[in-house]
């Protein structure tokens, strides 16, 4: 037998192998594309179809002017106690100075006591 034939065989076998490997991978990014493509339309068609369905909906909105009577109902609370409320000084100094509208000066001139100091 012949070793160039053998080889020639051995080409022409890797070739072969290698332009069916080739079509297929173009066989399946076609086939890919197609399928992105089948999608695509899908999804713009459904975006139209509720597009036109929201339209239509819309359309058929009839606003409807209503004036509602009614007699008010009033609470009047008197001797009003707020035995729960507890705030800390530095928010009734806050709603003080909200109050009057100029700030206050705290409790002992803003000075903070010495780490040795007695306490009161």
């Amino acid at each position: 037998m012949n070793p160039y034939l053998l080889i020639a065989a051995g080409v022409f076998w890797v070739a072969s192998v290698g332009a069916a490997g080739w079509f297929s991978y173009g066989a399946g990014v076609d086939s890919e594309l197609a399928g992105q493509a089948r999608e695509d339309r899908a999804r713009r068609e459904t975006l139209e179809a509720a597009q036109q369905g929201a339209a239509t909906a819309i359309a058929a909105l009839k606003p409807v002017n209503t004036t509602i009577v009614q007699k008010t109902q009033k609470e009047v609370r008197e001797n009003t106690v707020y035995r729960d409320c507890r705030v800390p000084a530095s928010g009734v100094q806050l709603a003080n100075e909200a109050i009057t509208g100029r700030p206050t000066e705290p409790a002992g001139g803003g000075v903070v006591p010495g780490a040795n100091a007695a306490p009161r």
